[in-house]
């Protein structure tokens, strides 16, 4: 039994003497979870939009390419659920939940410091990512369902598609051979703006995400 032991604590905290983190010609199917929050960006002359939404649960998704050990490019996947602060709420929704919504796709280039790190058995990996994408936002007068109308254009929805670039940085562990437990933070810009339809002082918007998660790497055969 205490040899049994001994081999599970190698394999969990040294795992195999091979360099860990070359994951060259490998796809990476990731999953992670953690929060997101407005940071900056007004909606009208006095209030910002994290003044009317706090923070709340992100789930994510990602699935990357790595082209050679330090650099990969990725899609990535996720869903911003943010409803509205109750005491902001107006009157005829104070029984209801208006919420943010923001399902998002984007595309990033990442870049891996790990094999630059030169000790030996390195498992960890810091790494720093760039990308841009597409932001699907709208805002619902319930749950996920029956938007809110435009302020500017009531006639319409309060809804766009608009583009976003993001940047942000984190740290993945090789736990095992080919699987990596990783944090990772975010910044967004959102260009919502739109004076016609949202009004003068509806601005462009960041938004902060954060998160844990875990990715599985699984290599690319070779053409024969």
């Amino acid at each position: 039994m205490k040899k049994l032991i001994i081999v599970f604590t190698i394999v969990a905290f040294c795992g195999s003497t091979a360099y860990a983190m070359d994951m060259s010609k490998h796809i990476g199917f990731g999953a992670w979870a953690g929060g997101i929050m407005p940071i900056n960006g007004k909606v009208n002359t006095e209030d910002k939009l994290s003044d009317f939404i706090g923070m709340y649960a992100f789930p994510a998704a990602e699935i990357k390419y790595v082209i050679i050990d330090k650099v990969a490019v990725a899609a990535n996947f996720g869903y911003g659920y943010m409803p509205i602060k109750k005491d902001k709420r107006p009157p005829e929704l104070k029984d209801q939940t208006p919420a943010l919504n923001m399902p998002y796709f984007s595309l990033n280039g990442i870049y891996n410091f790990g094999p630059m790190m030169k000790a030996e058995n390195n498992k960890l990996n810091p790494f720093v990512t760039a990308g841009a994408g597409m932001y699907m936002w709208y805002f619902s007068k319930n749950e996920r369902t029956d938007k809110l109308p435009a302020p500017a254009k009531p006639e319409e929805e309060f809804k766009a598609s608009s583009l976003g670039i993001n940047f942000g940085a984190g740290a993945e562990y090789f736990a095992m051979e080919k699987l990596a437990v990783f944090g990772r933070l975010n910044y967004h810009m959102v260009m919502m703006k739109n004076k016609d339809k949202f009004g003068e002082d509806f601005g462009n918007q960041g938004f902060l995400t954060f998160g844990v998660g875990v990715t599985y790497y699984l290599p690319i055969k070779k053409a024969e």
